[in-house]
């Protein structure tokens, strides 16, 4: 003979949700202010749901509210039900709603010492959301992105732009601003040091969407025979930074974690220092995007929280 097993309707759950609320504000009373309901209807529905499960849940009284032993064990059992029912229903949702697709990114480089670029945090969380995206991310200079964007082969780049390139995009949105200071080699920086700063003689690197910022903040025109190159490549500027032949513009997180670059020194940080904004620049407005590259300009969007 088949043995049928005690079932819990939609109304007990319902009792079992008020049950938990009653215990967690410490009584009828004070539950009355979280559930909205009425002191005789809590108490109503309590005693019911003692009559279903047939045990005493509490002791009500002048002596306060207090739970029996069997009140505690269903009070127990009515956390692992709510937990189990909350994770089934964000399971259903996946179902209905389940992401997909593959994101391509494209980035400049160096940057991911930059603590407060929110790529690295952004691709972390977006393969939280589902098991069926990708990412896949590409680093290069601004004209190699910019002609990939444009031929459709990324979805996305994350460039510095200048305010005449900014103009070009219609989906641009700032996301992080990088600090760069002038560096040079620690003998190098010293002459200039005890030069007072004169740059007269010096090759500096002045090249990419900057190059008028850098002169400006240089006062360029105050440092006769300064040899200017247009060549602006951070790997390239360090490298000839490092070699102690030139002086860079290099930004200051690259130079802050990297042990190789201990012997380079940032030239008056307070007054030649160059700030670049970095934007998120897609080919269409976000609501035509495809599901899975709007979540992922969302992550990357989304307000930092500070550490």
């Amino acid at each position: 003979m088949a043995i049928q097993a005690p079932t819990l309707d939609k109304r007990d759950l319902r009792r079992l949700e008020l049950f938990r609320e009653i215990v967690e504000q410490g009584g009828i009373s004070n539950a009355t202010h979280s559930t909205g309901l009425s002191q005789p209807v809590l108490s109503n529905q309590l005693i019911t749901l003692e009559k279903s499960l047939g045990v005493s849940l509490c002791k009500r009284g002048r002596s306060g509210f207090e739970l029996t032993d069997e009140g505690r064990s269903v009070y127990n059992y009515a956390n692992e039900i709510s937990a189990m029912l909350t994770e089934y229903a964000f399971k259903l949702k996946g179902v209905q709603s389940r992401l997909s697709g593959h994101v391509r990114v494209g980035c400049l480089d160096n940057t991911a010492t930059l603590t407060h670029n929110p790529l690295l945090g952004a691709i972390e969380q977006f393969y939280q959301l589902s098991d069926d995206v990708e990412v896949t991310l590409d680093v290069g200079d601004f004209t190699q992105l910019n002609e990939k964007l444009s031929s459709g082969q990324l979805d996305m780049m994350i460039c510095v732009l200048g305010e005449h390139q900014l103009a070009a995009f219609d989906f641009a949105t700032p996301l992080f601003v990088e600090q760069s200071h002038l560096y040079a080699r620690q003998d190098l920086a010293e002459a200039i040091i005890a030069n007072d700063y004169a740059l007269s003689g010096c090759r500096i690197n002045m090249g990419g969407y900057a190059a008028e910022s850098m002169k400006r903040l240089l006062e360029i025109e105050q440092h006769p025979g300064a040899k200017l190159y247009s060549g602006w490549h951070v790997e390239s500027g360090l490298m000839l930074t490092l070699a102690g032949s030139h002086l860079s513009f290099l930004p200051t997180h690259l130079i802050e974690q990297n042990h190789a670059c201990r012997h380079l020194i940032a030239l008056q940080p307070d007054k030649w220092k160059l700030e670049s904004q970095f934007y998120l620049i897609t080919k269409a407005k976000p609501g035509s995007l495809s599901s899975a590259v709007q979540a992922f300009t969302e992550l990357l969007c989304k307000p930092q929280t500070k550490a």
